[in-house]
């Protein structure tokens, strides 16, 4: 039994001692189809206030309810499906090309894993 205990509390201690450094999309990525339920709470909320950068295509832009902001959504690996979202200013929504792959940074703000797959919600994000 304590044996087992000291995998796990490695395991963890491993996952603190890994969000020190910048975090890879490709390795979230990973994380959402290889951790446990269990392990993956943690790690997720480990990410919250990580930066990261990726490459992905813009699927959709549109203006929310009640706000000045754009909701952005992003493929990253062209299935079509939401891997990344943010919110925008009018005039950075505008410039944006469905279809167009963009190099995105910021911060993550959620994480959403939904059958072994993740989307991530970020803010303070900046396209080039």
């Amino acid at each position: 039994m304590k044996r087992e205990i000291l995998c796990v509390s490695t395991f963890f201690t491993f996952l603190a001692v890994s969000s020190v450094f910048a975090v890879s999309y490709s390795s979230i990525k990973d994380n959402c189809r290889d951790l446990t339920t269990a392990q993956y709470k943690i790690y997720s909320n480990e990410l919250k206030g990580q930066s990261v950068q990726l490459e992905g295509e813009v699927i959709d832009v549109e203006k929310r309810f009640f706000s000045s902001s754009y909701h952005v959504t992003v493929d990253t690996n062209r299935d079509s499906l939401t891997d990344v979202v943010f919110s925008t200013d009018e005039s950075t929504a505008m410039e944006l090309k469905k279809g167009m792959p963009y190099n995105i940074s910021g911060e993550i703000e959620n994480v959403e894993r939904e059958f072994s797959a993740c989307s991530l919600s970020l803010e303070q994000v900046t396209i080039d």
